[in-house]
């Protein structure tokens, strides 16, 4: 595809704010977060009030030569050969105290949505991201975690995503849930492609100002120590109040490249504060470990608690990355183990995957994906019982060969599609969660029994398949240079 002169100037009279590669703001409207990804667009489009966006959509929809993408943070890894549609012109919030909800803009980062609400409201958060530079539509499109997720569900679950505003194909304007809940109800986990977010109506919720969160950091020396700890934990009662992430030391933590044997990261969340954090009720036995080394330890809010993860901001647009996250049902004592041999065996194959790199166990609760009354409630099919995700992201510089001398990313598909059964064996759920999804990825199995209702809708409200950048419902699979 490729945009003509004539469409250039009929979209700047549409929406003057066109902006081209020489522009100095372009990275900023159009680079996904993957150089792999990366189509090289030649303009991005940033409509500032919702008549534009639909004057832009309309034009961008009929006009079938024209390649495009819709953008907010390229976390996801949106891009194209022609136009970006940045959200950025949606950056409000108006928090509503009488019902406890939100209606956030589509352009927003996780990370100001944080800050507003801070600013706006007495000691409410929102179901959101764990990390500030995610844009808020992007996990709600396809699931969503959050640290709230333990206690409320996921970020798309109908308690926590009430409501979107969407501008379909035909340039037309409506909130979903009024005018037709199956559209709702696709948004909610089924990745996107039925038209443009450009609002979303959100539960907020009373948090804490002070939660504990820490870092510890444990040698390689007491994996297996630490894997048996683990498993113990994961047998005791569910509690909502307490989440943990346990992953690789490396770059992707802020430190240097630690070979094929890292050391391990304790990362211990607790809304009941730093004390029952630190008892046998909370985390008492990560700071037991033989090894274990406090580097961070703090009562904030949850925006602080948000942005803990921020040194993985870095590494936007500097390398080339692909992530998959296989859905486990239980840990056992040596789960950890096997994901730092995975780890090994795949940095062994090539040593430029220490550039970035992360094997992550996140621990989650119960309510986390059992929140919903049942895998047909959102399109994103969960609620069949306790699940953990394990989040593989292998990351390494652009253009490097493996030790082999062979793909980059053929070993990184690879490597990640076997991940969920070399690392859970039979805690492997066979399910994937849809916000890490690749061209190997079986729509069919991902979307389960909601699959063929979720195409349906798609050909009702994109029957051009124009909107099918990751999640192609249209051709049953995920579309090729991106990480969904």
């Amino acid at each position: 595809m490729s945009i003509t002169n004539d469409e250039i100037e009929e979209l700047r009279q549409l929406c003057p704010n066109l902006y081209s590669r020489n522009d100095a703001v372009f990275p900023d409207k159009a680079a996904p977060w993957s150089i792999w990804a990366d189509r090289n667009p030649q303009f991005a489009n940033e409509p500032q009030d919702i008549e534009t966006m639909q004057a832009v959509v309309k034009y961008l929809y009929s006009h079938k030569s024209i390649d495009f993408c819709v953008r907010n943070t390229g976390t996801g890894g949106a891009s194209a050969t022609d136009i970006v549609l940045s959200m950025h012109g949606f950056k409000e919030l108006e928090f509503f105290p009488e019902d406890e909800t939100v209606v956030a803009g589509a352009g927003l980062s996780w990370g100001e949505l944080d800050q507003l609400m801070d600013q706006k409201t007495d000691g409410y958060g929102c179901v959101g991201a764990r990390c500030t530079w995610v844009g808020v539509t992007g996990g709600p499109l396809v699931g969503g975690l959050s640290w709230l997720s333990h206690e409320y569900g996921l970020i798309s679950d109908p308690q926590n995503w009430l409501d979107a505003e969407v501008v379909t194909g035909d340039g037309n304007c409506r909130w979903a849930v009024k005018e037709d809940p199956d559209l709702m109800w696709a948004l909610r986990g089924g990745g996107g492609n039925f038209g443009v977010v450009t609002r979303l109506k959100l539960k907020a919720y009373k948090v804490p100002s002070k939660i504990f969160c820490g870092v510890i950091l444990v040698p390689y020396s007491s994996l297996h120590e630490v894997s048996k700890a683990l498993a113990a934990f994961d047998k005791r009662p569910s509690d909502p109040k307490i989440a943990m992430h346990i992953m690789n030391q490396g770059l992707g933590a802020g430190q240097t490249d630690q070979g094929s044997k890292p050391g391990i990261i304790l990362m211990p969340i607790d809304f009941r504060g730093e004390a029952h954090a630190r008892s046998e009720e909370g985390f008492g036995w990560a700071w037991k470990v033989t090894g274990a080394q406090e580097a961070v330890a703090m009562e904030t809010t949850l925006t602080g608690v948000n942005a803990l993860n921020d040194t993985f901001k870095a590494f936007q647009g500097r390398n080339e990355f692909w992530l998959a996250a296989p859905l486990v049902s239980e840990i056992d004592e040596e789960m950890l183990v096997r994901m730092w041999k995975w780890y090994e065996e795949t940095y062994e194959l090539h040593p430029g995957f220490g550039a970035g790199s992360v094997v992550l166990l996140e621990f989650m609760q119960e309510a986390s994906f059992n929140s919903t009354s049942g895998p047909e409630t959102t399109a994103f099919p969960h609620g069949r019982g306790q699940r953990h995700v394990l989040q593989t992201q292998l990351g390494c510089p652009p253009k490097s060969k493996t030790k082999a001398g062979g793909d980059s990313r053929e070993l990184a598909m690879l490597r990640m599609s076997q991940a969920g059964k070399e690392i859970a064996k039979d805690a492997y759920t066979g399910e994937w969660h849809a916000g890490f999804l690749h061209d190997w990825s079986d729509l069919k199995e991902v979307y389960g029994p909601n699959y063929e209702k979720l195409k349906q809708v798609k050909r009702r409200y994109d029957p051009e398949n124009r909107f099918n950048k990751g999640v192609n419902l249209t051709e049953g699979k995920i579309t090729e240079w991106m990480t969904v």
